[in-house]
């Protein structure tokens, strides 16, 4: 019997041993858990901290940044914009992301029939006493959309008041959606024509976003924003199952503090290769623009086309804050320089074909700060723009 008990006991110690091994895999699961999420929490404080207490630079987006500084809507507008902007991971069938309802104090997207737009703020309509109001339709990405900014100021709110004040009775509506370029922007317009409403009048107000695609690797003209995320999701890759991560305060984090010293992957397209990805550019841009006049044709509306302005072109007398934004815009981490030969193309094509109003020059004798960044209009630079499209407008 003694004999029979010292065997069981020497059987014992494996299964006591497996026992104290997953007791520690289980200790450390915890450890890991709550060190995480200790990580995490503390992470996402020091990030508020640091954004709270860091100096805005010219390349920020916040009310602190010497382009909004100015401006007594810019905190409640910025809060808005970081917060709405959540609402780009609802998917759009084709389209893959759009506008979705939001009201603010600062900025408004409103169900309509022609479903969730930016709400346009129009002027007084006595034209409209005496004839019915013309449609106008406005595509293009957020520029047209009017990211930053109250409704008050966009493009479009500044185009009904322009057109209102030429005593042309208009309702203009503001198709422009974040990201978009002029693919994306034709298959919005095919959409809601399909929904059976047609406009008066189709305007298209974009061109920076189909440069900054255009000269991305691999150079095709034809990718959207996000393009490389959503690719590698699609096809199953190693990184697309892991970009959850970027989501995580630690990498934010991280991503602020080594923001202006850590060199970012070159995103752009060799430099001898660029004039050609410019040319293959404007060939679908133009294309585009061609589709959309056969559509207006056949339907009965009125298409004209804008390229629209940026920073890095042309000859306005810069402010401070906007020379320091071409400086940056040499560097590795916004290297929107490589998109000056599609805009170089851009302009001789205008000239050439008269397809589009080429708007790359159209500050080149207003030294006021017109940009918030290398696109993004200030109020006034919107007016401005308005201004020259309901001239042009008006004179055809």
């Amino acid at each position: 019997m003694q004999l029979l008990q010292t065997e069981t006991t020497r059987k014992a110690p494996p299964t006591h041993r497996l026992n104290v091994v997953f007791s520690y895999v289980g200790a450390v699961v915890c450890y890991l858990v709550i060190g995480t999420v200790l990580l995490e929490l503390g992470s996402r404080g020091f990030l508020t901290a640091y954004r709270h207490f860091h100096i805005s630079t010219v390349s920020d987006f916040t009310p602190q940044s010497p382009a909004y500084s100015n401006f007594d809507w810019a905190p409640e507008c910025l809060a808005e914009q970081a917060h709405k902007v959540k609402a780009r991971n609802i998917y759009f069938p084709f389209r893959l992301w759009g506008v979705t309802e939001f009201h603010g104090t600062c900025i408004n997207n409103d169900p309509t029939d022609l479903g969730v737009v930016r709400r346009t703020v129009e002027g007084t309509k006595p034209a409209c006493a005496n004839q019915p109001a013309k449609s106008i339709w406005v595509l293009g990405g957020s520029t047209v959309y009017g990211t930053g900014i109250p409704d008050w100021a966009t493009l479009p709110s500044y185009l009904s008041r322009e057109l209102s004040s030429r005593g042309l009775c208009a309702n203009v509506v503001n198709l422009g959606v974040e990201g978009y370029s002029s693919n994306q922007e034709l298959l919005l317009l095919i959409e809601k024509l399909k929904s059976g409403k047609r406009p008066d009048v189709l305007i298209i107000y974009d061109g920076f976003n189909d440069a900054d695609f255009g000269t991305m690797p691999p150079g095709n003209p034809t990718p959207h924003m996000g393009y490389v995320g959503i690719e590698d999701r699609m096809e199953g890759r190693f990184a697309g199952r892991f970009d959850f991560l970027r989501g995580l305060g630690a990498w934010q984090l991280v991503q602020e503090l080594t923001k202006g010293r850590a060199h970012t992957r070159l995103i752009r397209v060799p430099n001898d290769t660029l004039p050609t990805h410019a040319a293959s550019t404007l060939n679908n841009y133009e294309q585009n623009l061609r589709m959309a006049n056969t559509l207006g044709d056949g339907l009965g509306f009125r298409v004209y086309a804008f390229w629209q302005p940026a920073i890095m072109y042309g000859h306005k007398p810069l402010a401070g804050y906007e020379r320091q934004l071409v400086e940056l815009s040499s560097g590795t981490t916004y290297p929107f320089q490589a998109l000056m030969p599609v805009y170089q193309e851009a302009e001789r094509r205008a000239a050439k074909n008269g397809d589009f109003v080429f708007l790359g020059n159209i500050f080149d004798t207003i030294p006021d700060p017109l940009y918030l960044d290398w696109v993004h209009l200030t109020p006034a630079g919107n007016q401005i723009v308005a201004h020259e499209i309901a001239r042009h407008i008006d004179a055809h």
